[in-house]
């Protein structure tokens, strides 16, 4: 989602405790690749945006650490969410999605 909505590649980083996506931002964004950015790090334990005098990039961290709290497990929760997302043309154009938002709060939900 974040390739799509700024244009670059995102970089990946893992550790033992969390995984870490960062990409850089254009100098201009879209309101609708802005609202697909936006709509990427809604699906993070913890986001932000950084900003220097030689670059712009957003960042979303996902806990290693997954507590399942319900029956369904994190793997089946977030498939249904990628599953959803590559087939939504709401998603896919950085339109914000009610069902979206549902199978993150579930995906979410599996990882406590």
């Amino acid at each position: 989602m974040l390739a799509d909505a700024t244009g670059t590649e995102p970089r990946v980083a893992t550790d033992l405790d969390v995984f870490r996506v960062e990409a850089d931002l254009p100098a201009e964004l879209s309101p609708t690749a802005h609202t697909a950015v936006l709509a990427a790090l809604a699906t993070a334990d913890r986001y932000g945006h950084t900003r220097t005098r030689t670059v712009e990039y957003v960042w979303a961290e996902i806990s290693g650490e997954a507590n399942v709290t319900t029956t369904e497990s994190p793997d089946t929760a977030y498939r249904a969410l990628l599953g959803h997302t590559m087939t939504c043309t709401a998603c896919r154009t950085g339109t914000i999605c009610p069902d979206a938002t549902k199978l993150v709060r579930v995906w979410r939900e599996t990882r406590r």
